[in-house]
């Protein structure tokens, strides 16, 4: 769990820079709670689908150690789709490549991913676990958990999206 701890430390910085530039608008955001999904599945049957490393980021909000994910360094041309239920979520041109161990993009195809605050697990009952919220970006088709929206000094004024590499599935370009 430390990965996840440094990369909540990491994500809430950052998140709390984007909303202090007043650049929050630019992620595609709507709350999820009254969203219905239009997957929806036992948790047998996600164990069933997915390997336990993708289930426990999609299923269980976790966070892949960096450098881990199988996409963060790739540079191949086509796009990534949610691995719980196969919605095309990012296109290969919006991929950014940073030195940070995760996948971000500059934004996702339109109407693809919901957002939420993510208060933080570890500081749930801590009175001051808003201070340490953060973006968290879910699939719209059946609201996996995918990463966060950031920010970051490499890409200022403009937040990105930072997704676990196993939440994603990558489909080659056929061009």
């Amino acid at each position: 769990m430390t990965h996840a701890l440094n990369r909540r430390h990491f994500i809430a910085a950052s998140t709390t820079m984007a909303f202090a530039a007043g650049h929050a608008q630019t992620a595609q955001a709507a709350t999820t709670d009254d969203h219905v999904y239009t997957v929806t599945r036992t948790d047998e049957e996600w164990r069933e689908r997915l390997d336990p490393i993708s289930h426990y980021v999609l299923r269980q909000r976790g966070t892949e150690a960096p450098r881990t994910g199988p996409y963060w360094m790739s540079n191949d041309v086509g796009t990534y789709c949610c691995k719980g239920c196969d919605l095309t979520l990012y296109d290969s041109l919006h991929k950014v490549d940073l030195d940070r161990g995760w996948t971000f993009f500059r934004h996702a195809r339109t109407d693809t991913i919901l957002t939420d605050i993510d208060f933080g697990q570890e500081n749930a009952d801590d009175p001051f676990a808003q201070m340490q919220a953060m973006m968290e970006a879910h699939c719209r088709r059946c609201g996996s958990h995918l990463g966060h929206i950031v920010a970051l000094p490499e890409m200022p004024g403009r937040p990105l999206h930072c997704i676990n590499g196993f939440a994603l599935r990558f489909e080659t370009s056929k061009a």
